[in-house]
């Protein structure tokens, strides 16, 4: 009886088995289905099918896994592919609930729009918060092509709504009428109305605009004139606005179609 050492040379060397390429040819397919998940899962509306894709991926990324396992093949398709679509499924869910997100603050931006009422950017509020850039009722600024006073502003004109036309409907909060004058200093022509855009900016840091007061006053914005370089116009805006917003209101006239943010503050008393 003889015995055999590991240094013995008639000690039999272990042998490897190759492996196989079992399941292969699903961890190729599932690793592509899963890489083209991964890159729609980004594109809105597209990132539906991505969801899919993702689910494909995984299933055929487990199968070729569960196979490989079982005929000694490589795992290393199924196990990246499996992993990917995975990745991309939830990054679906992530990327649908921010634009779930952004969608549903869009339209609130959009409802409050279409009522005249948004509330004032930070930068408004502080300018409105400093004095030294409020300007005095009576006092002109240059607002684009127009110098602009802010003349009068009457805080509580329901009455004075009322007496200009019997139709005018009574105010959701209060009607603030304000009495403007312009100049027009381009060298074709300006339409006020058309050019710019007053606003209210309120106690309770909102902004309103003209659009929720739509009533008739005794001298309309739409009857100024069309004016050339030198030419004048006055006319009366006027704002529906919550009893809170009054108090230490500012009314803020700027370009209608400009992208620099070329406004004027005026108080309202």
């Amino acid at each position: 009886m003889s015995i055999h050492t590991p240094m013995d040379p008639g000690t039999p060397v272990p042998t490897s088995v190759p492996k196989s390429t079992a399941g292969k040819g699903l961890g190729v397919a599932a690793l592509v289905i899963a890489i083209v998940a991964l890159v729609l899962c980004w594109v809105p509306i597209v990132n539906n099918l991505a969801a899919v894709l993702g689910v494909i991926a995984l299933v055929l990324g487990i199968v070729s896994l569960v196979i490989a396992l079982k005929r000694n093949g490589s795992k290393g398709l199924g196990i990246s592919s499996s992993v990917i679509a995975v990745v991309a499924i939830v990054l679906v869910f992530l990327t649908q609930a921010f634009y779930v997100k952004a969608i549903d603050e869009i339209a609130e931006g959009v409802q409050d729009a279409a009522d005249g009422e948004v509330a004032a950017p930070a930068e408004v509020v502080e300018q409105a918060a400093d004095e030294t850039q409020v300007l005095a009722l009576g006092t002109a600024a240059t607002v684009g092509e127009y110098s602009v006073n802010v003349s009068s502003v009457d805080l509580d004109a329901g009455k004075a709504i009322a007496k200009v036309n019997e139709f005018n409907e009574k105010a959701k909060g209060q009607y603030v009428l304000v009495d403007v004058s312009v100049v027009y200093n381009g060298d074709e022509e300006g339409d006020a109305w058309l050019d710019l855009s007053p606003e209210l900016v309120g106690s309770d840091a909102s902004i309103y605009d003209t659009s929720t007061a739509m009533v008739v006053t005794a001298k309309p914005v739409t009857d100024a004139p069309t004016l050339t370089k030198g030419g004048k116009a006055s006319y009366q805006v006027v704002f529906d606005v919550p009893a809170e917003a009054v108090s230490d209101a500012k009314i803020r006239m700027s370009e209608s179609l400009s992208f620099s943010d070329d406004s004027k503050l005026w108080a309202t008393k």
